[in-house]
């Protein structure tokens, strides 16, 4: 299989309906790691899963570097921990997600034996006549009406406290290029992930390689540590998402990257605190640019001292790692995200062609 611009942007429009909508808040990935299986069906890798739940594909190519690339599968979500009396549902949050993204949502509940149950979410004061004038400070506030009358109503239905709750926005393709939808952080790069391994399926002269679709990114990248301390990789590359702050009210300065600018190149991530983060190792990133400039690539950089992905927590694993990122520039994280799907289309073909450079 060769890379084509045309054809990777029409997988990409069908597929991603699947992938943003499937249910999958951290810990609760098994139904993404399920469609992942359905769509490399056929592929010659080993295939395998560990006890955290991460989903890896393994082809062992000719080269001696041994090269781990990673895209997550979980997204945020909530977690039920009380049922009220009225049949109302309270919630804690897996992930970082703010209050304001929780006024009148449409929720979907899974209940242990995997039915999914329709919500909506609101707040204590939502409307008329006592009107929220202050922004909730916390989750706390906010309940998940199922059409329960008690709890005992809420039992029948099979919820329990502990099911996971996935925040539901449908995708929508905007103007010629763009899309909205759930989760594009990250199912947008398990898509791009993907394609990676099929693109590679048919190669020999390439490094020993390990697709990682790892889990619960969100709640602290523990199922890429797990992955990458057990694969002991020479590089790891975490596949996410870059803020796209192209939008009104932000001054230039503050510009980290724009929609529209290609892949975008990871330098450093949440080094404002002084604590964790990520410095890309510069023989990736040196790589990665002189790859792009000699495809024609279209790419931006991010340096950005907040944030965190797979690669900030991988780098000083088992003596050292050389970590890099490669990203898609998203508006609206952990919200309705928004994404241009050519940038998807250049952040994939950069990843092929690096992947294939390192056995050169």
């Amino acid at each position: 299989m060769e890379f084509n611009r045309k054809n990777t942007e029409k997988e990409f429009r069908e597929r991603i309906v699947g992938l943003s909508g499937v249910f999958g808040p951290s810990g609760f990935e098994d139904e993404v790691a399920n469609l992942i299986k359905e769509h490399l069906k056929g592929v010659d890798y080993e295939i395998s899963s560990d006890v955290m739940g991460n989903l890896i594909f393994h082809k062992k190519g000719k080269g001696k570097t041994k090269v781990l690339i990673s895209a997550h599968m979980d997204e945020i979500g909530l977690i039920i921990r009380h049922i009220d009396s009225k049949g109302f549902l309270w919630v804690d949050t897996l992930g970082g997600i703010a209050p304001q993204q929780f006024f009148g949502k449409h929720v979907i509940i899974r209940t242990e034996e995997g039915k999914h149950i329709d919500g909506i979410i609101n707040s204590l004061h939502p409307g008329r006549p006592d009107r929220c004038h202050t922004m909730p400070e916390s989750v706390h506030e906010f309940f998940i009406e199922v059409g329960a009358d008690s709890k005992q109503d809420v039992i029948d239905m099979g919820i329990e406290v502990g099911n996971a709750v996935s925040i539901d926005y449908p995708v929508i393709f905007l103007g010629n290029h763009r899309i909205g939808g759930k989760a594009l952080d990250d199912r947008a790069f398990v898509f791009i992930l993907e394609e990676l391994v099929k693109l590679l399926d048919d190669k020999d002269n390439i490094p020993d390689f390990y697709a990682v679709f790892s889990v619960q990114e969100e709640v602290g990248a523990r199922g890429a540590i797990v992955a990458a301390s057990n694969i002991q990789p020479d590089i790891a590359i975490a596949l996410d998402m870059s803020l796209a702050t192209d939008i009104p009210g932000v001054p230039d300065a503050e510009c980290v990257n724009a929609l529209g600018e290609g892949a975008s190149i990871k330098v450093m991530d949440k080094l404002g605190t002084g604590i964790g983060g990520l410095l890309s190792n510069r023989e990736v990133v040196s790589q990665m640019k002189k790859t792009a400039k000699e495809n024609n690539i279209p790419y931006c950089i991010e340096a950005y001292a907040a944030g965190a992905t797979d690669a900030s927590f991988m780098q000083t694993l088992n003596g050292g790692i050389k970590a890099g990122g490669l990203q898609t520039p998203m508006r609206y994280v952990h919200s309705y995200e928004v994404a241009d799907v050519r940038d998807v289309v250049a952040t994939l073909e950069l990843l092929y062609r690096y992947v294939l450079s390192l056995s050169e």
